[in-house]
């Protein structure tokens, strides 16, 4: 009876974990900080595509205006 008592503890212990992880996990998911951190992670990402644009495009234009020396 105490090893069936132990294990059943346990498990009770192991549910409330996982209900204290996810309760947490709902909580950290559904703030304004999270929700503002991934539009500044998405805002950051579109800049840095739009930088890799520009880049390229000045580089294009370089090529030609080398040409044009030449």
């Amino acid at each position: 009876m105490d090893l069936f008592g132990a294990l059943i503890l346990l498990i009770i212990c192991f549910f409330v974990f996982l209900i204290v992880v996810a309760v947490v996990r709902y909580a950290i998911d559904s703030s304004k900080t999270s929700k503002r951190l991934e539009y500044l992670i998405k805002e950051v990402h579109e800049l840095k595509t739009e930088i890799k644009k520009q880049n390229n495009h000045k580089q294009d234009e370089k090529k030609y205006i080398i040409d044009e020396r030449v």
